[in-house]
């Protein structure tokens, strides 16, 4: 199974995001990269890493993303840096956006279903959208009204869309190298046996832990098939385990062995002596 990911790093507004989005020369920003680049790469992935983009640099790599993944079985688009919702809609924030209004957001940003529809006319089999992009909305002062986080949106067949959090909510940056989310994806990536359900699932209750239930982060699911990040995992487990359950089963059908005849009772004089009279 050929899989291709692209991953779309932003640096807009590095006081409100986190460090994995800064600029590449900052140290803490090279080793989330290496990190992150490690561990799909592992899995199984063709990287694809595009950062610090405007717009015309994130519109066009996504078109390109689009093209490539016509020779894929399986794409994943991640991005991390600012998002926001108009009208129900979802935009990633490019570098340098500028906004007068609610109004400018459609022109300067980057509808999110716009990987969606890429993703759609490329035919593959399966996709998987991680939008760590459920951040604080910075031109919060500039719109008429105004909603936190990012919108619901319902994958499409075949399609699976994870978020850092819940619709209509917002993601924490942490204290260390990694956002919550980030380090429980790390911390997962490599673990057989894990279906993309079960493998968000542990994010989840890691990222629920660690933020003592202010973030809880959403999934979106139309998948008909099974995907795993790091395999299935050893089958001679499986088969060890078979073997096992299969003793069992002898042991459980072997019948219990027959119970021993009781010896009969001592005979007292006057029985012995009427038995030697009868023979």
């Amino acid at each position: 199974m050929k899989t291709f990911s692209f991953r779309l790093l932003s640096s807009l507004f590095v006081a409100a995001i986190s460090v994995i989005l800064l600029s590449a020369s900052d140290c803490l920003a090279q080793k989330r990269l290496v990190a992150m680049n490690r561990s799909l790469k592992k899995a199984g992935f063709d990287v694809m890493v595009v950062k610090n983009a405007d717009r015309n640099t994130m519109g066009r790599a996504i078109d390109d993303f689009g093209r490539k993944l016509k020779s894929y079985d399986v794409g994943l688009f991640y991005f991390s840096g600012h998002g926001l919702q108009v009208n129900g809609i979802n935009y990633l924030c490019p570098l340098g956006m500028s906004v007068q209004g609610q109004s400018d957001v459609q022109y300067e940003a980057i509808d999110a279903g716009k990987v969606l529809a890429k993703m759609e006319d490329a035919g593959n089999s399966m996709n998987i959208v991680i939008l760590d992009a459920c951040r604080n909305n910075p031109f919060k002062r500039s719109f008429r009204s105004m909603r936190n986080g990012l919108a619901q949106m319902d994958a499409p067949t075949g399609s699976f869309i994870a978020f850092a959090t819940a619709p209509g909510k917002t993601a924490l940056d942490g204290r260390g190298n990694n956002s919550p989310y980030v380090t429980h994806m790390l911390s997962n990536m490599n673990s057989k046996g894990l279906t993309i359900e079960q493998f968000f699932k542990k994010v989840r209750q890691g990222v629920i832990k660690d933020t003592s239930r202010k973030q809880v982060p959403w999934e979106s699911s139309s998948l008909v098939g099974d995907f795993y990040f790091s395999g299935k995992g050893s089958s001679s487990s499986s088969s060890s385990q078979a073997s096992s359950q299969s003793t069992t089963t002898q042991q459980q059908q072997t019948p219990p062995p027959a119970p021993k005849p009781r010896p009969k009772p001592k005979k007292n004089k006057d029985e012995q002596v009427m038995d030697m009279l009868l023979n």
